[in-house]
């Protein structure tokens, strides 16, 4: 194994659901690879990508858990094996192995509700998906053991002994989102509630002593999830392991809230169409002909999908609140210094060094 990689500090971070009443039936057992565009392949931003400000390929920034402002947050390609130039392949990917059903698991069995009181949407849960994820705490036998161990956790020998646990999620957003001709930045890691499972998207940015794509720098499970503080949360092909997945032919379903309140639905626009950044506006976003609440309505809505920042870049809405999950950073350093990090130059999408 490339030790260079043993440098890499890196963290994440998570956010879940909870409640006994609504919670999700459908496991991930259900799912398998029943999409024949299902991506093996993803696009990480160059190095230099700022966040800044909002722009196709980025996120606009402005985290109130990381002291820095956002012109110092770039983006920098990570020398991780599974990525070649701005590829990340999926297939090389050392995912985190095991399978755990939380169902089985005493105290810890997935809670989730959701309801609409009052002109908000509200999510409460304990964090936990109702799909299996990896072990955590990482085997130390296993090939992404060593990226983990290398990252220092507050509270924990490293990363790699950080377990996965229920935590109480409470999360309230506009339940009739108004759009905004102005984006506006995400300001909380939480970047949305996955209906479908109960748990949470993250920003798609973490710290590796410069600031990395997490999917470039660091293994995730086989459902593309894992736990910062104990809580789970998604990156990159956040879909994989969601229950209801559409049919191919047609508009994928909807998958979650942001918390803006606009939907998030899966990668197919229009007839099944497979979206590209290119079809979609500087927040991840278009309008379209949706089922919302019940009723078929054209309205502003994310797509995920296989090209960064793989979900919403930014918000046309005035973003809610989630409370109750505790402040982190992704592995932003709050009084160590961090080693630097072996970064490959930056590239285009055909992988093409760009000097």
């Amino acid at each position: 194994m490339d030790f260079s990689i043993s440098r890499f500090i890196v963290f994440i971070c998570t956010l879940g659901s909870c409640a006994l009443l609504g919670a999700p039936t459908a496991v991930a057992e259900r799912v398998g690879a029943r999409d024949a565009n299902a991506p093996t392949v993803f696009i990480t931003p160059p190095t230099g990508t700022q966040t800044a400000y909002a722009a196709r390929n980025t996120q606009f920034l402005c985290l109130a858990a990381i002291p820095v402002p956002p012109s110092m947050i770039t983006i920098t390609v990570p020398q991780t094996p599974w990525v070649q130039g701005q590829k990340v392949m999926a297939s090389t990917i050392p995912f985190v192995e095991g399978a755990v059903n939380w169902k089985d698991v005493p105290n810890a069995h997935p809670e989730f509700k959701t309801w609409v009181q009052n002109g908000q949407r509200h999510f409460k849960g304990n964090g936990i998906p109702n799909h299996p994820t990896g072990v955590f705490p990482v085997d130390p036998t296993t090939a992404a053991y060593p990226y983990y161990a290398a990252a220092p956790a507050e509270g924990y020998s490293s990363a790699a002994a950080i377990p996965i646990g229920p935590y109480d999620l409470d999360v309230t957003v506009p339940a009739n989102p108004v759009y905004s001709d102005t984006p506006a930045c995400i300001s909380d890691l939480v970047t949305g509630v996955v209906t479908q499972t109960g748990a949470v998207w993250h920003a798609n940015i973490a710290y590796a002593g410069v600031w990395v794509d997490p999917i470039a720098a660091l293994p995730v499970d086989k459902c593309w999830g894992h736990p910062y503080n104990t809580q789970y949360h998604y990156h990159g092909y956040s879909w994989k392991c969601f229950p209801r997945q559409g049919e191919a032919r047609e508009h994928s379903p909807l998958f979650g809230y942001a918390m803006d309140g606009f939907g998030i639905y899966g990668p197919r626009g229009d007839d099944g169409k497979w979206l590209k950044n290119e079809d979609l506006d500087e927040c991840h976003g278009h309008f379209g002909y949706i089922e919302w609440d019940g009723q078929w309505t054209t309205m502003y809505h994310y797509h995920l999908n296989n090209e960064y920042p793989y979900g919403p870049g930014c918000y046309r809405g005035v973003a809610g609140t989630a409370v109750s999950h505790g402040k982190h950073a992704h592995g932003f350093p709050t009084s160590q210094a961090l080693p630097s990090v072996d970064v490959a130059p930056a590239a285009d999408n055909e992988g093409k060094v760009l000097r």
